[in-house]
């Protein structure tokens, strides 16, 4: 049992190494926001939802600008965007130069192009 505890510990830790990326140098007042605003994400394959955030935030040219990215996603517009079925079972919607992916009402990803 003691082994698991410490596997456990292990994932908690990494976990936490991404929420710290995620958080580091904002105000109280905007990290209430990046979780409030996290509460519509879906971790997808990811451990945490936080390592989803930071990950595909950092792929789209968003590194060390997590609630701007977050914002961002949060004001896409699906009206007038183009949807497709992805064979995941996601939606991708395009409008512009810019993404979001959802499935079951949860964002799974934004982009720009």
């Amino acid at each position: 049992m003691h082994g698991n505890n410490q596997d456990h510990n292990n994932e908690t830790e990494k976990a936490d190494i991404y929420e710290q990326i995620l958080l580091e140098g904002y105000t109280d007042a905007e990290i209430a926001e990046i979780k409030s605003l996290m509460s519509n994400w879906d971790k997808a394959t990811y451990l945490t939802l936080a390592h989803s955030i930071v990950d595909r935030a950092d792929r789209h040219g968003f590194t060390d600008d997590y609630l701007r990215y977050l914002r961002k996603a949060s004001n896409f517009q699906i009206k007038g965007a183009r949807k497709k079925l992805l064979p995941n079972g996601a939606y991708r919607w395009n409008k512009g130069s810019e993404f979001l992916i959802k499935r079951d009402g949860k964002i799974i990803s934004y982009g720009e192009n």
